[in-house]
């Protein structure tokens, strides 16, 4: 639920005008929040800084603190800004922790991500911003010809700021080939990522804005024997938890590797805590009861079971209308989920997911996350070699085996290459470079981490990136830094091998390929993902696909392909929504032919009309153009001193 917005313009001196952007934000959100929202904001002339939160809070820290001279709003919880700030009370706490962080803004990256804090002084018309060492606590930024806005969502910035929403080619073309949105793009044209280990400082007095990022690899950079340091802060960072959310915390165990570290650090502090454990792979709830049976004192465990449904075919709910449910996922994440989500059900609000939830994510860049199986071979190899290697398995992992166009595909081989040569400028020369890219790209996009407050990932701490990354490739395949980690938490613990499933022996039936023909608005799916072109996707592709489809012959990767088309081709409708809530002006100016052309889901789809001989010839020149385009003679002829003149003279004036 918690939402902020910062905003530094020109037009702040009419404080109608801010009034006005901030009803916008609370007429669009208010369906999402259901009435569990309280506001609190300040605005000082051509700066301002308003959040959103729920009213009762699970969280003992405060999302907004008047501390006088600042106006303080954090997103999420600052875990072990005790070793910042000492043992202050809470309710001065933020306000102490930006003053330490403004007077040396490297400390906040000691912080345990998610956490992003803006710090507002009125006096001086300054905004401070600052993100933390991974970006995982999320802040988008949207340039204004008179300022800037920037929020942890895109929606909230676009509607505040009076802009129309409009799709971002470009992040689209990346969701396309590999899911998500990479670099600094987001669904949304002009909103844009701020990286992590950002601070962005805006002067509303002088109408200047200044940006200061640390190189992130030096970051991630310490001493080789960091396993003392890592043990003792994921002791700080449980505590926190126990100082900042009432009640017992519940902390998930398996046989695996990062929740056996996590569970080892809340034991190890002394928490009182739930051990809960699944009965989900044959095997791995075994091992858990035994590490259990070898702590040296008593502590409540519980075990989820895993039940089957006992359902007959008959008795089971009908397929539920898909394009609903994209738009419905839209609008409660704001565009930011991936297609993988669309056969899940979205939360009905921003506010009925409140619980503490304690994972082991960021646990995947001390084990080779994105290793392939030859990884030694290849970092055998020398650097430029050994980069197209990597950049090549890369791809061949990401990217969509059905579906994506060639000028998608080329786009996310650029990005990932671009990505491991800022490792290797960095001083990453080996096969840590595949996970320095899992941390920039991937890491900081997963939509549970950073969505809402409460969820707590003390493997995301900076001295356990660092620890990770003193590691050799082959100490991470062996899972040194988690072996270390658990002798000195929990020395019981130390000789129970980690837990690893064997595929042919899951004991599952292999699940049934859940097919978007099946779904009761097929017809208007079909419509939807075949009658318009979409960033990234090959029409032919698409229209084949959905042809298989239809007749019950369509494959996983063909499945994969149909559920990106239509979040892409349900995400005008969420435009048109947001953009419903902007003036008429605003709304007009956002019409486009693309909007026109997507059938409205509440209206039936229109009937199948035989092709015209002049719109046939039309979509055959396209093609054919579109064809020619992609053709290496063109593009050689584009970068001569020829080519140049002509696109200049072909430009419209």
């Amino acid at each position: 639920m918690e939402t902020v917005i910062a905003y530094v313009s020109d037009r702040s001196d009419d404080n109608q005008w801010a009034a006005a952007s901030l009803r916008r934000v609370e007429a669009y959100y208010s369906g999402l929040w259901r009435e569990e929202a309280v506001h609190q904001g300040h605005d000082a002339g051509t700066v301002g800084l308003h959040v959103w939160d729920r009213r009762e809070r699970d969280c003992r820290w405060p999302s907004w603190q008047d501390s006088g001279d600042l106006r303080v709003a954090s997103l999420h919880a600052p875990l072990g800004y005790e070793r910042i700030v000492g043992g202050v009370p809470l309710h001065d706490a933020p306000g102490q922790l930006a003053r330490a962080v403004l007077q040396a803004p490297g400390r906040f990256l000691d912080l345990a991500p998610p956490f992003t804090m803006a710090v507002l002084d009125p006096a001086d018309e300054r905004l401070e911003l600052f993100t933390d060492s991974i970006g995982v606590g999320r802040l988008f930024q949207l340039r204004l010809p008179d300022g800037w806005v920037w929020s942890n969502r895109p929606v909230a910035a676009l509607l505040f700021a009076g802009v129309a929403a409009r799709v971002a080619e470009r992040g689209w073309r990346y969701a396309a080939a590999c899911g998500w949105f990479m670099g600094d793009t987001t669904p949304y044209d002009g909103v844009l990522a701020v990286p992590g280990a950002t601070r962005i400082v805006a002067e509303g007095r002088h109408r200047r804005s200044t940006v200061s990022s640390v190189e992130i690899s030096s970051v991630w950079s310490g001493s080789v024997d960091a396993a003392d340091e890592t043990a003792e802060a994921l002791r700080d960072v449980a505590r926190s938890v126990d100082h900042l959310w009432p009640g017992r915390p519940t902390v998930d165990l398996s046989g695996g590797r990062d929740s056996r570290v996590v569970a080892a650090a809340f034991l190890s502090a002394g928490v009182d805590l739930r051990l809960n454990s699944y009965d989900a792979v044959p095997g791995e709830l075994q091992v858990a009861e035994d590490l259990v049976g070898l702590l040296p004192f008593q502590v409540e465990h519980a075990v989820t079971r895993r039940t089957e449904s006992a359902q007959p075919p008959q008795a089971r709910p009908a397929p539920p209308a898909l394009v609903s449910r994209a738009l419905r996922w839209h609008r409660y994440a704001d565009g930011l989920r991936p297609a993988s989500y669309l056969f899940h059900t979205p939360p009905s609000s921003l506010s009925v997911v409140t619980h503490l939830a304690i994972g082991g994510a960021g646990g995947e860049v001390a084990h080779g996350h994105f290793y392939p199986t030859d990884v030694l071979q290849l970092d055998a190899l020398p650097l430029e070699p050994k980069l197209r290697a990597f950049v090549s398995r890369l791809q061949s992992r990401l990217v969509a085996a059905a579906g994506p166009s060639e000028e998608a595909r080329a786009a996310v081989s650029a990005q990932i290459e671009q990505v491991l040569r800022e490792a290797i400028h960095g001083g990453i020369e080996n096969a840590t470079m595949l996970d320095y890219f899992y941390l920039v790209e991937r890491l900081r996009r997963w939509g549970t981490t950073g969505e809402r407050s409460g969820v707590v990932s003390p493997l995301l701490i900076p001295s356990f990136v660092r620890g990770a990354f003193a590691l050799n490739p082959a100490q991470r395949l062996e899972n040194a830094l988690h072996r270390d980690l658990v002798r000195r938490l929990i020395p019981e613990w130390a000789d129970i091998p980690f837990f690893k499933p064997c595929p042919a022996g899951r004991g599952k039936a292999q699940a049934r390929l859940r097919r978007l023909a099946d779904a009761p608005d097929r017809d208007l799916i079909g419509e939807l993902i075949t009658g318009s072109e979409l960033e990234g996707l090959e029409p032919k592709t698409v229209r084949t696909l959905w042809a298989d489809s239809a007749a019950g012959t369509s494959s996983a990767p063909g499945e994969a392909a149909l559920r990106q088309a239509l979040w892409r081709a349900s995400f005008e409708q969420h435009l048109a929504e947001i953009n419903s809530h902007l003036p008429p002006a605003v709304r007009t100016e956002a019409r486009s032919i693309s909007l026109a052309r997507v059938p409205d889901p509440a209206k039936p789809p229109r009937p199948s009309t035989r092709p015209t001989v002049r719109g046939v010839r039309r979509v055959a020149q396209r093609r054919l153009i579109r064809r020619l385009a992609r053709h290496p003679l063109w593009s050689a002829f584009r970068r001569t001193r020829l080519g140049r003149t002509w696109r200049s003279l072909s430009r419209p004036r």
